[in-house]
């Protein structure tokens, strides 16, 4: 008789990583975390919130860690992690990061930063970004509309994201 994790081949720890890591995803995008067992990973997901280890919020599509992640989710971190999933056939690692960054990850010998800036928090965020190293780093920096590019003053941004959230379509570009 074959153990659970044998069952999934692991996927139940890198799972429950993920959704510790971030606290809250949409379910549709720990699906695309896994793209070549999405029958088995939805049978580990009903498991999961059977055992009490994570949270579904079923009205709003959610995976959480805890029932404060579930009464409050970071929508920002949602954002930027539809970026991710765009570039997650080149993710050698990815994680969160400290404020103002949501994500971190690595792509080959690059190092690049997800930033989400919410709508009149430019700013503060250019102030808090002032401080923070960029000679190795790249960053990408979602926004809430194509308007507040041109109030942030962040070094090494490659791209300026607009994230829809529930298709997960993610559009680039640059400042000009």
């Amino acid at each position: 008789m074959k153990t659970r994790n044998e069952l999934y081949n692991g996927e139940g720890s890198e799972l429950l990583r993920f959704i510790t890591t971030y606290h809250t995803l949409l379910y549709e995008q720990v699906l695309r975390l896994f793209p070549k067992n999405r029958d088995s990973i939805k049978s580990l997901i009903t498991s999961l919130v059977k055992q009490g280890r994570i949270i579904h919020d079923k009205e709003n599509d959610l995976l959480c860690d805890t029932a404060e992640s579930a009464s409050n989710p970071d929508y920002g971190m949602i954002a930027a992690f539809w970026v991710l999933l765009d570039f997650k056939k080149a993710v050698v690692y990815h994680t969160s990061g400290d404020f103002p960054i949501k994500l971190n990850f690595f792509s080959k010998d690059e190092w690049y930063e997800i930033l989400y800036i919410p709508l009149e928090q430019e700013y503060l965020i250019n102030h808090v970004m002032e401080s923070q190293s960029a000679d190795q780093v790249k960053r990408l920096v979602v926004l809430e509309n194509e308007g507040q590019a041109r109030k942030v003053t962040i070094d090494n941004v490659v791209a300026f994201c607009l994230v829809d959230t529930t298709s997960g379509v993610v559009s680039y570009y640059t400042k000009k």
